[in-house]
């Protein structure tokens, strides 16, 4: 092609396009001066509404313009219902819209997208505020509250006064979850006899004898002061004093008081079954996969992709047994490592092929405490501030993890190449607003998905065929488990099976354990949707690797795959796919 001299371009056309040029810039800078003005407000206003929300997300928060907060666990809209000020989802929704997107930049676009989504599914979460559950055994607030507390940083003498103002509210918060627990049984939602009984025993084993002084807020706050030498040691005794003061006198009542309410609505609940036998429950149920597990496929659609996966890996499951029949019998292989901090350390090193180098960073491994041992996860983590993505906390539950390779691919999961990673590799991408949304479909999806690739990790370089074979049958059994659960919370929450019916769908496939089909069955009516965080998720991501390698297969690169998921961040998957489409178009 002739390359166009300047001199046969008109002088009007060149200041024509000078022109163009300087009102695309200016237009792209008053974009970008609205959007940041726009995300910077709505995230001063939204974290300051909960102090552990505050204090788990900013190390500094003046560093973010944030001088002046209210102390308090938060009123959401869960518990009261009522607005504590801050703009409505409506206002958002419009404050937005009058930004234009087109001026934005890429990564500015991204935050857009990811704002609009979360903020319709917040619009449509008003029309469910009761059918929420805030309580759980395993995951509700008063399961989790007791870590979140022993976690708190003291960085100054101003942050452990915080904490104490904070734990002195303990009672008048859950006083709260008792009346939003009322509201639920007026309106006859009220959870299942089964849960509250799992609930009455979770919170009983925290309060235990009363004992304040053995108390885990106690003991933990104790130790965590002993090693802070900006604190003289009457200061060190008068702090531990109100501690143990406070968590007699309001942590405990609190405890008990949610006890006493529970006890009190047990009987109330009009519905032992999944959510389709309440009024509104297939429409809450389609509202939760689109914002717990981030997917906007149909449920339908959902089901078909979850038969196909456990169709695939029972029949892999089956091949693999006829060629290795001992594949399934003992704990799994042998010669793998068994120490957390050597495991974490292997897995930085062998993941290196597959995914782009994790940044430098630091994190302690800890143990969960005896009393909530039979209560919480195998093991989770604790996402770091976002001004500080040093400070990683995994925990593990001794009472959970039942072998080295479980272990080994639990690490996976929560640390390299899972939770901890992805959370690092993504912080210096994301916009701080951002961090006010959960995209459990991606983190847990992302953790789950490196967690199957792990299974080959964890086996020494001299692991036999045999050997081999054995994690690889973990693996997929590992898969179905987590396809059977996701489908019966399907079939559970959408479709209507009952405790008898799970029981007999699950011994159709042979398992024939009632006390197992019992458990899963709870766990599925505690948390509808959950576990379509973490199977469902999983899928999304190896849908979305299978095309982007199918279509642009010149282009394609595993780790180059990784990298572009880890930069766009925790999402919802439209988002996600969307902006992994324009990057391999790009490179066309």
């Amino acid at each position: 092609m002739k390359k166009l001299s300047l001199a046969l371009i008109p002088a009007g056309c060149l200041l024509l396009c000078a022109a163009l040029r300087y009102h695309n810039a200016v237009d792209a800078q008053k974009a970008s001066g609205e959007f940041q003005s726009f995300t910077q407000t709505m995230f001063q206003k939204e974290i300051t509404a909960s102090t552990l929300t505050l204090h788990y997300t900013l190390e500094n928060p003046t560093d973010y313009g944030i001088t002046d907060y209210q102390v308090t666990y938060g009123n959401t809209e869960n518990i009261s219902l009522v607005s504590d000020g801050s703009p409505s989802t409506q206002q958002y929704l419009q404050m937005l819209s009058e930004i234009s997107y087109s001026d934005l930049s890429l990564q500015n676009q991204i935050t857009y997208d990811v704002l609009l989504l979360s903020l319709e599914n917040e619009k449509k979460a008003e029309t469910f505020a009761l059918y929420s559950e805030p309580l759980g055994p395993t995951i509700g607030v008063q399961a989790q509250l007791p870590i979140l507390l022993s976690e708190y940083t003291f960085s100054d003498k101003a942050d452990i006064g915080e904490y104490l103002s904070l734990i002195a509210q303990t009672d008048i918060y859950f006083s709260s979850l008792v009346k939003f627990e009322r509201a639920r049984s007026a309106a006859g939602l009220f959870m299942s006899d089964k849960n509250a009984d799992a609930i009455l025993a979770q919170c009983r084993s925290f309060i235990g004898s009363g004992d304040t002084q053995s108390n885990l807020l106690v003991t933990i706050f104790n130790e965590k002061l002993d090693t802070l030498d900006f604190l003289s040691a009457k200061e060190r005794a008068q702090f531990k004093a109100e501690n143990r003061k406070a968590v007699a006198n309001h942590v405990i009542p609190a405890y008990e008081l949610l006890i006493e309410g529970l006890e009190t609505l047990k009987g109330t609940g009009q519905n032992e079954n999944g959510l389709c036998y309440l009024p509104a429950g297939k429409a809450y149920y389609e509202y939760l996969i689109q914002s717990s597990a981030g997917s906007y496929l149909p449920v339908d659609a959902v089901e078909r992709r979850i038969r196909k996966q456990l169709s695939d890996d029972i029949l892999a499951c089956r091949e693999l047994l006829s060629q290795y029949p001992d594949a399934a019998s003992g704990t799994g292989p042998e010669g793998i490592l068994t120490d957390p901090e050597e495991i974490l350390a292997d897995l930085q090193q062998k993941m290196n092929a597959d995914y782009p180098a994790a940044p430098k960073t630091t994190y302690s491994v800890k143990y969960v405490h005896k009393s909530l041992e039979d209560f919480l996860s195998p093991a989770f983590y604790l996402t770091p501030p976002i001004d500080n993505l040093d400070a990683n906390v995994i925990y593990i539950n001794r009472a959970g993890v039942s072998s080295p390779l479980e272990l080994y691919t639990t690490l996976a999961h929560e640390g390299y190449p899972g939770h901890l990673y992805q959370t690092i590799s993504s912080g210096k991408y994301l916009d701080p607003v951002r961090s006010l949304f959960s995209f459990g479909g991606y983190t847990e999806g992302w953790a789950t998905y490196v967690e199957m690739g792990s299974y080959s990790y964890a086996l020494p370089g001299s692991a036999s065929v045999s050997a081999k074979a054995s994690a690889e049958y973990r693996r997929l059994n590992r898969s179905v488990m987590l396809g059977l659960s996701s489908l019966l919370d399907i079939c559970i929450h959408y479709h209507g099976y009952t405790r008898e019916q799970t029981a007999a769908f699950l011994q159709s496939l042979g398992f024939t354990n009632t006390d197992s089909a019992d458990a899963i069955f709870n766990a599925i009516i505690e948390a509808p949707a959950n576990y379509m965080k973490y199977y469902l998720g999983y899928l999304s991501f190896l849908d979305l690797r299978s095309y982007c390698e199918g279509t642009w297969p010149e282009a394609f690169n595993l780790k180059d795959f990784h990298k572009q998921i880890l930069q766009i961040g925790p999402s919802p998957f439209p988002v996600l796919e969307k902006y992994m489409k324009l990057y391999y178009n790009s490179k066309d």
